[in-house]
């Protein structure tokens, strides 16, 4: 609540509250302290529970009458609502209404108080007479919102609501995702199925009447169209009319509906009805194809999305939390600490006087003395006793742990009580027998603790675990009474063996372990059951039978004892957060029920009754919703709703709005929630496992190393010659070895690449050949020539694939059909290749005995049992044999056929990585499995004591006995019929608990979620034994399952998916462990290797027809237009509805020929403008295409007509699919759809795996339940069935979404009828059906559901974990701008770049990814030093080099420092050969530039600023401002010439003579980081790296080459250029010279002078450069900039270039960037005359009459503008000279380290005067300041560096 008080208004005074109390007020005051007054809030929240209780208690009945209580309990509404007004007033009054800060109404709890008592007041003091007919349920509904108050006041609800108010964010996103497949698919749907599921049959007798297949309608086909269902045309007509399925909700008639049929199907629930429906209704030749993909997409995808997000939410914030609980207890103990040392220094400071006294007595000395002594042992003692505890996980039984914990606590006397009594017992005559005692409890403890009681307790609690579990239904009675006395048998041994224990070791000592706990607990729950069968003989809880968990301590002796303890000490840690949760989640279901009643209360009432799941009362509400949120039936329960309300057509539609709602928040976000518990504790129990694991590596290795020690010392004291006693500890050799056999992906990915590196034949086998072969026979070498053939492998795999093929083919019903017998000679083909391929792999590798002999691998094993099966049952076949039994045996045999598509595995390396990943994972799920068998035994142990025998019923409802259950009765089907004679039946429910086995099979059907309410409403049915159902007879049986729903579907199943995600993700990670890259890194140099640059089109004519519209087509009006267009289009395709006028229709289909039109004409505009290979360039431009030749031809068909067997409007649909295009202008949503498609690509090696494991099933379905006929009222009927192949699969991924999947299985047991077609004359009484359906359905369950459709979650939440990473870390979903911008700058795709234009790109994108236009300038050149890309001659940078350069960077892959980089980059490039082998063979020298590409004599971009910052820092130095009197001085320039003198003026510097010392390693330099390798490259290779220089700019590198870039419609001059070269008036436009003197001589300026900082003012471009720039760039240009068109174009047919003045021009930025004041410009001149050694050295002679350099200043922006030069002909602007002060005199020029050191000579500050580029070959070396004036300093960036 608001407890703070307003802030002061502006004048002093604090704010009144309702204009009336101010703040001095005593009424205010009065109601202040009361809100404030703790015992206020309490009175508050036990109000509401009370009302909540209240609320529940009504019970609502149909038309609106009421009980007695429910009159009484309505009065207290008014007693509640006045209470709840008292407390809003009260805070009105206190905190003032709405305001100012800090009022009511600024807390959103008080504002729901608010509307709470505002709705209560209106609905209480309304007029009858004038609110007639309003309905206030609604508005009094809004009470059951009171009870959300009470999450305010439970604190450790904190980290599981922020987790999901903080996953909010993304999973709007993700919600906006899963709305727009929604839209899409609905829009298609009511394309294909507008108005179909109102066709029915009706009876011909009477049209009123429905003639129905089964219990319902079935819509029917009028077109005959394939696979649609048609009427018996002989009793029953199709005919239009009827209001549809499911009382008309379930349709696409409209929008609304369409959504609403689209979203159920995503839930998965009951989207096969749908399906069966459009099949019988329009045909079944594609429905599929819309189905299964909305199913795959929206289901298995998008709604796994959710899951990724709150499982990295709850991480961080668990996280988060622990962090901050972490710090606040160190703090308390530090505090604590502090005080405590501060106490006890006081008390020995005061001791210490006592002692130094004179008058300190004696004994008083003693006293203190001992005292301390007593401290120090004392303290001693209890960190012994802290040891031992440490070391007591929770078992007595390890040995002398026990002693430990138990003598000292003995001896220490700590109680007086138990000091007395030791004193007793050791004196007087009991001293004998307190000793004899002691001794014989020690002894009994020695036998407590040896392994033979160990084993002796478990085979005790095993035997007594069977002794339970074969308790049945009408078992006979001498089992019976066998059980009830070994009941009382196992009870006496077990109480004997806990008192025994409880002697031995003491109670104390018992007690301190979790198992002893359980067993006393379990024990004692043991002996009330034997005291209450006494009592109630009938009744039983069947609590003993938690004595089996104690068979978990087996465990104990197996290696997954530490694992298990450690997840169960992790859950038991995060158990705040699991009770949190389901505290939230019986929050949300009582509001929700609550909320249920108050809407659909009494309403259900219809003709067949009301419906099991109601709102009636309070139990039965919650169990509804408690449905709903399983997900089960929830849409059965929402039409039952709406069709309460009024229905389809009469305001009910709106209801569905509380279901979905229900569904969303539930089940798809507070449910999940529990599995990202399960992820994050399984994550944290693993890091555990493996610590522990670490620790006893360390342990071992300790002590071998300790024991190697000691035996070396003992020699050396021996003298005796050292022999090796003890070899090497072997520890470390079997730990790698475990390692490498480790199943990992990289571990098979590593073996197929030494496979395929390995040239020629694999070598034969050094063994004879089954004792006759040896490896010279000819035989064996032939055949171990044919089997390591290139192509033998390949001929397999493609016989293997036209066997799997003949197996889909073949007829399951007619055995001997024509079809089968032509199949039957394939398969003696197919089987005899592979049985060459055995006899020859036999001969080559031997048989078994050697190692690498034929069956020592498993895959040689299978392949071998499937050829001798195949060869079986074909002998079984010629010999003629039919009995029955030969022909299942022979069936039996050949269904292993089915095996043969698993050879592929071993054949295709990837995919064999995916099954050792699922083999592995099912290794670690073994030890889960265990427990959750036990578990699910133990539960249904205790089913079998609840329900045994109960599960009867009668099929006439009214007799619950069997002896009742006799005879026939009526059935009234219709008010006008007669009824029907039905016979009674006495039969048992399909599931039921009469033994422990179908148990199990019963639970594992509850816990899959399917049909799992029908077994709650039997059970709460349930009366007694053999005695038939009441409705609702004890509902408090539904505790059991919501039990047994939170244990098993919200926890262990959670675990056991989280397990196998968490496998999944290890799995990857080890792939990457030995290139020592993580994953994130992986995928990003994933993305470089692909990356390849997009190409920009764009006419060279400026002045033709095509360049305007090619202008238009990119406009962005013109993009906008379209974006209009398509939403239009959309919505037209939204506004169907069922029925539709013929003038409506006729309104759609010209408004839809409109739309047709203008994306034909935008087709073409595009087509024309861009050329026809230039539009198909883009993928968007191909898709669009296609949709308007699609829409084009529907129009005609539909304009004239014209009937087709395809329905061509689908063309049109690809048009909603366009509403992608508004996605992708969302950043963020263009990130998730990106990461959409990665995702997909991650997949199809787990897509063929399952796609495999559906073929086996399928197969050996159709070769088992293929011949049973079909039953409209069963789950085995024409839509589905095992009879053909396509059929199989459907039916099974059916199976796989969970869609009744227990019904299919019960249709398929033995006994049931037999296809027509499959009987044989001579048995005309064959049944059908087999129990193996039992075992089928549940293990395909199991491996479907558990393992294969987890691995599409694990790969999403693998591909997905950016959504809750720190969006600060680069990811590959971030690289995908880099694309983007890079067009902008290389249109052409040219894949080459300027550097300076590379600097201004890396500072047009925004981090992570780019630099950003805030990062400070000098952080930036340090990024770019450390990328240090090689420049090409044309001075540009490569596209793949730059962006992996970038990514390196950033993710610091392998980033060290500068000495050892050269080891990184050899690293880096093993790395990357390892992982990425065929592609690294054309990259990698691009992906990491090779040492000739970066060493002495290149350039480099880290070269060229590493200068920068050498000149920059030089230029903040004293030696930098101040010239020294009377004594000229050189320019940095000539130093630097001076040390890279050159001999040969043409060719490359080399350095002369030895190199100097390195600098100083302790100097804290700017230049670079510590870590950059180019500054000590630059150091490492001064001289050279800087003749290059020098050769450059005397010869072929000369800054005018830097001139020629890719056109782009991104123009601007480089901003770096340093030199300026002379316009001759007479020649504007002048080509390159070839010459090098000549260019450098060229390159030298005349006269005009150019400035350092230029002021940011541009001039107009002439005509000719302002038409080259592209509408793109104009729409750009803001900022510096805004509206200029001064920059030069990059366009691609550009004027011939100036070889005039190349000015640097600031670049406009995207985001407008710092706007800068500009620098005053100060003129400087440098002759080359005044340093004769350097132009001797360049070989350069002035002409008569040159001008100095000009070297421009630098500007402190990172990008400087420049001035434009005069137009050719206008004499340019002349500087006055220098001052004679400033003549240079020739000096000897300094070594790199002299100016290095000078320049540390003060601190370094950051200079205004650095450019954001640096050409080499002159400019900025040295410049000349006018006497006097010192350069302004500016403040250090050092905290703008965290900009970047």
């Amino acid at each position: 609540m608001a407890k703070k008080s307003a802030a002061p208004s502006q004048d002093g005074r604090r704010p009144t509250s309702l204009f009336i109390f101010s703040e001095t007020n005593p009424i205010r005051r009065y109601t202040k302290f009361i809100i404030e007054w703790p015992p206020f809030e309490t009175a508050v929240l036990m109000t509401i529970i009370a009302n909540c209780v209240v609320l529940a208690l009504e019970e609502h009945l149909p038309e609106g009458d009421k009980t007695m209580l429910a009159i009484k309990l309505e009065a207290t509404e008014t007693v509640f609502l006045c209470i709840f007004c008292v407390e809003a007033s009260l805070k009105i009054m206190a905190l003032g209404f709405v305001l100012h800060k800090g009022a009511y109404l600024r807390n959103i709890w008080n504002i729901m108080d608010f509307i709470v008592v505002v709705t209560g007041l209106v609905t209480i003091l309304a007029d009858e007479r004038l609110t007639a007919g309003v309905d206030f349920r609604t508005l009094r509904a809004i009470r059951v919102l009171r009870p959300l108050k009470l999450v305010n006041g439970i604190p450790s609800l904190q980290v599981v609501l922020k987790s999901i108010i903080k996953a909010m964010a993304p999973l709007l996103q993700i919600g906006m995702l899963v709305l727009f497949a929604i839209v899409i698919f609905a829009i298609i749907g009511l394309e294909f199925y507008f108005g179909a599921l109102h066709k029915t049959c009706y009876d011909l007798k009477d049209f009123s009447k429905f003639k129905t297949e089964g219990d319902s309608p079935t819509p029917c086909d009028m077109s005959n169209a394939w696979g649609g269902y048609r009427c018996n045309e002989s009793v029953s007509m199709c005919l239009e009319g009827w209001v549809g399925p499911n009382y008309g909700i379930t349709s696409f008639d409209n929008i609304g509906f369409a959504m609403l049929t689209v979203f159920q199907c995503i839930t998965m629930e009951g989207w096969t009805s749908i399906l069966y429906w459009t099949n019988d209704a329009i045909g079944s030749k594609f429905n599929v194809i819309y189905f299964v993909p909305l199913i795959i997409l929206g289901s298995f995808f998008m709604l796994n999305l959710v899951l990724g997000v709150l499982s990295g939410e709850f991480a961080k914030e668990r996280e988060r939390v622990e962090n901050r609980q972490a710090f606040l207890k160190l703090r308390r103990q530090q505090q604590l600490e502090r005080e405590l040392n501060g106490y006890v220094e006081w008390i020995c400071k005061a001791e210490e006087v006592i002692l130094a006294e004179e008058r300190t007595t004696e004994e008083e000395k003693m006293h203190i003395m001992e005292a301390r002594r007593k401290a120090a042992a004392k303290r001693k003692k209890l960190k012994n006793l802290g040891k031992s505890k440490s070391t007591d996980t929770e078992e007595e039984d390890n040995d002398g742990e026990e002693d430990a914990l138990y003598m000292p606590k003995k001896k220490s006397g700590l109680a007086k009580a138990s000091y007395l009594k030791s004193k007793i017992k050791n004196q007087g005559a009991c001293a004998g027998f307190w000793r004899a005692e002691k001794t014989f409890r020690f002894a009994i403890r020695k036998a407590v603790k040896t392994q033979f009681f160990y084993w002796f307790v478990i085979v005790l609690v095993f035997l007594n675990t069977v002794c339970v579990a074969v308790e049945h239904y009408n078992q006979p009675d001498w089992l019976a009474q066998f059980l009830y006395y070994t009941e009382f048998v196992f009870l006496g041994l077990f109480i004997s063996e806990m008192l025994i224990k409880m002697y031995a070791l003491g109670p104390r000592i018992y007690f301190e372990s979790a198992f002893n706990r359980f067993d006393c607990v379990v024990i004692s729950g043991s002996i009330f059951e034997v005291v209450w069968s006494t009592i109630k003989p009938e009744s039983s809880f069947g609590l003993s039978v938690l004595r089996a968990l104690r068979l978990l301590r087996i465990f104990k002796v197996t290696t997954y004892w530490s694992s298990l303890r450690n997840l169960v000490i992790s859950l038991l840690s995060s158990m705040r957060s699991i009770i949190s949760l389901l505290f939230l989640l019986f929050l949300f279901i009582l509001i929700f029920a609550l909320l249920g009643m108050q809407l659909f209360g009494g309403e259900w009432n219809f003709k067949d009754g009301t419906p099991p799941a109601n709102f009636n009362s309070f139990a039965v509400a919650l169990l509804t919703v408690f449905q709903i949120l399983t997900g089960e039936d929830w849409n059965e329960v929402m039409y039952n709703g709406i069709k309460s309300q009024g229905g389809h057509d009469n305001g009910g539609m709106i209801y569905c709005l509380y279901f979905i709602v229900l569904v969303v928040f539930g089940n798809y976000t507070l449910l999940n929630v529990f599995l990202a518990i399960a992820v994050d504790n399984l994550a944290n129990a693993q890091e555990l496992t493996a610590a522990e694991e670490e620790q006893e590596e360390e342990d071992k290795e300790k002590m071998a190393a300790e024991l190697e020690k000691e035996i070396g010392a003992l020699h050396v004291a021996d003298g005796a010659p050292t022999v090796e006693i003890c070899p090497p500890s072997p520890h470390a050799p079997v730990r790698n070895h475990s390692s490498d056999n480790r199943p990992s992906l990289q571990a098979m990915k590593g073996d197929t690449v030494d496979e395929e590196e390995a040239t020629g034949p694999k070598p034969m086998l050094p063994y004879s050949s089954m004792f006759i072969l040896s490896s010279t026979n000819p035989i064996r070498c032939a055949a171990h020539w044919v089997v390591n053939l290139r192509y033998f492998d390949f001929f397999i795999m493609f016989v293997i694939s036209l066997s799997s093929i003949a197996l889909a083919a073949e007829d399951p019903v007619v055995e001997q059909s024509n079809r089968n017998k032509i199949l039957n000679m394939f398969d003696y083909a197919f089987t005899g290749v592979f049985t060459v391929e055995m006899i020859l792999k036999v001969i080559d590798m031997g048989l078994i005995l050697h190692p690498g002999s034929y069956l020592r691998e498993v895959w040689n094993v299978m392949d071998a049992t499937v050829v001798i099966c195949a060869l079986f049952s074909f002998i079984f076949n010629q010999t003629g044999s039919s009995t029955g039994q030969n022909l299942s045996t022979i069936k039996s045999l050949r269904v292993l056929r089915v095996l043969r598509p698993l050879k592929t595995i071993k054949r295709v390396p990837k995919l064999k990585a995916v099954f050792d990943c699922v083999v592995n994972s099912l290794k670690n799920v073994v030890n889960i499995l265990i427990v959750y068998m036990l578990f699910q035994f133990i539960f249904a142990v205790i089913a079998v004591q609840l329900f045994n025998g109960k599960f009867f019923y009668c099929t006439d409802n009214s007799k619950v006995l069997e002896q009742e259950c006799q005879g026939e009765y009526f059935v009234y089907t219709d008010d006008n019929q007669p009824p029907e004679v039905h016979e009674r039946k006495w039969n048992k429910q399909d599931f039921h608990y009469d033994d422990v086995m179908m148990a199990m099979l019963t639970l594992f059907a509850v816990q899959t979620g399917e049909g799992w309410p029908t077994v709650l409403q039997n059970s709460m049915a349930a009366t007694s034994e053999d005695n038939g159902p009441k409705p609702h007879y004890r509902i408090e049986m539904s505790l059991f399952y919501i039990v047994y729903f939170i244990v098993f579907p919200f926890f262990f199943v959670n675990i056991f998916v989280a397990l196998i995600i968490i496998t999944f993700q290890e799995q990857g990670e080890a792939e990457l462990q030995d290139g020592e890259l993580d994953k994130n890194q992986k995928s990003c140099i994933d993305f470089v290797i692909q990356a390849r640059p997009l190409e920009r089109y764009m006419p060279k004519d400026r002045k033709s027809c095509k360049y305007k519209m090619w202008k238009i087509a990119v406009s962005t009006p013109f993009e906008y237009f379209i974006m209009v267009l398509i939403i239009l289009n959309t919505l037209l395709l939204m506004v169907k509805n069922y029925p539709q006028s013929d003038s409506e229709e006729k309104v759609v289909r010209n408004l839809n020929n409109v739309f047709t039109l203008l994306f034909a004409i935008e087709c073409a505009l595009k087509v024309v403008a861009f050329g026809v290979r230039n539009f198909c360039k883009d993928r968007w431009n191909t898709f669009d295409l296609i949709t308007v030749l699609g829409s084009i031809v529907d129009a005609i068909a539909t304009e004239t007509q014209m009937t087709s067997s395809i329905n061509l409007g689908f063309l049109r649909l690809f048009r909603a699919a366009r509403l992608i295009k508004l996605l992708r202008q969302g950043y963020t949503i263009r990130i998730l759809l990106w990461t959409f498609v990665q995702s997909f690509k991650a997949l199809p090696y787990v897509c063929l795996l399952i796609a495999m494991l559906f073929f086996i099933y399928a197969i050996i379905g159709m070769q088992v339940f293929g011949n049973m006929g079909f039953d409209p009222d069963s789950d085995m009927n024409r839509h589905n069935n095992f009879q053909s192949f396509f059929s199989s699969v459907l039916l099974l991924f059916r199976c796989a979404t969970g869609e009744s999947w227990q019904s299919i299985m019960l249709a398929c047991i033995k006994g049931r009828p037999c296809d027509p077609r499959a009987i044989p004359e001579n048995d005309p009484h064959k049944v059908c059906g087999s129990d193996f359906a039992y075992a089928y359905f549940v293990s395909f369950i199991f491996f479907c559901s558990f393992l294969m459709l987890n691995l599409f979650v694990a790969v999403i939440m693998d591909n997905f974990d950016y959504l809750t990473r720190d969006s600060s870390i680069l990811g590959a979903h971030h690289l995908d701008e880099f694309h983007r911008i890079w067009a902008e700058y290389d249109p052409n795709a040219t894949g080459r770049i300027e550097y300076t234009e590379m600097y201004d790109m890396l500072r047009n994108m925004e981090p992570p990814l780019g630099f950003g236009n805030k990062c400070p300038y000098r952080l930036a050149h340090k990024k770019l030093i450390r990328m240090n890309m090689p420049i090409d001659e044309e001075g540009k940078v490569q596209f793949t080099t730059t962006l992996f350069a970038l990514i390196r960077e950033n993710l610091s892959i392998k980033m060290r420092p500068a000495d050892e980089m050269n080891q990184a980059d050899a690293e880096l490039r093993k790395t990357i050969t390892k992982l990425w082998p065929l592609q690294a063979k054309k990259l990698l020298d691009l992906l990491v530039p090779p040492r000739e590409q970066l060493g002495a004599g290149k350039l480099t971009v880290g070269k060229i600023y590493a200068g920068l910052l050498i000149l920059e820092n030089w230029k903040t130095t004293r030696f930098g401002q101040i010239a020294p009197e009377n004594q000229p001085k050189a320019s940095l320039l000539e130093r630097i010439m001076g040390i890279a003198r050159p001999t040969n003026p043409r060719a490359a510097a080399e350095p002369s003579g030895p190199p100097p010392p390195p600098p100083a390693a302790d100097d804290d330099d700017e230049l670079c980081d510590s870590d950059d390798r180019q500054s000590g490259d630059l150091i490492g290779s001064r001289r050279s790296s800087i003749a290059s220089l020098v050769t450059q700019l005397q010869g072929g590198f000369r800054p005018g080459s830097f001139r020629s870039r890719s056109p782009s419609p991104r123009a601007y001059h480089s901003p770096n250029s340093s030199f300026r070269r002379r316009v001759r008036p007479q020649s504007p436009y002048q080509d390159r010279s070839p010459s090098p003197a000549a260019s450098f001589q060229r390159s030298l300026p005349g006269k005009d002078h150019c400035d350092w900082a230029l002021p940011h003012r541009h001039r107009r471009l002439p005509n000719e450069r302002a038409a080259s720039i592209s509408p793109e760039r104009r729409r750009r240009t803001n900022g510096y900039g805004a509206g200029s068109l001064d920059q030069q174009s990059r366009s691609p047919s550009p004027p011939p270039r100036r070889t005039g003045n190349s000015f640097p021009t600031l670049p406009s930025r995207r985001s407008g960037g710092r706007r800068l004041p500009p620098t005053p410009s100060r003129p400087s001149t440098l002759d080359p005359a005044e340093f004769p050694h350097v132009a001797r050295a360049a070989g350069y002679r002035p002409p008569p009459g040159a001008a100095p350099f000009n070297f421009p200043k630098v500007n402190a922006s990172p990008t400087h503008t420049g001035r434009r030069m005069p137009a050719p002909g206008v004499p340019p602007v002349r500087r006055p000279p220098l001052p004679p002060t400033y003549a240079a005199e020739p000096q000897p020029p300094l070594s790199f380290e002299e100016a290095v050191a000078m320049g540390r000579g003060t601190r370094q500050l950051p200079s205004p005067v650095v450019p954001n580029g640096y050409r080499p070959g002159g400019g900025g070396a040295g410049v000349a300041r006018p006497a006097g004036r010192r350069l302004p300093q500016p403040a250090g960036d050092s905290e703008d560096e965290d900009w970047c």
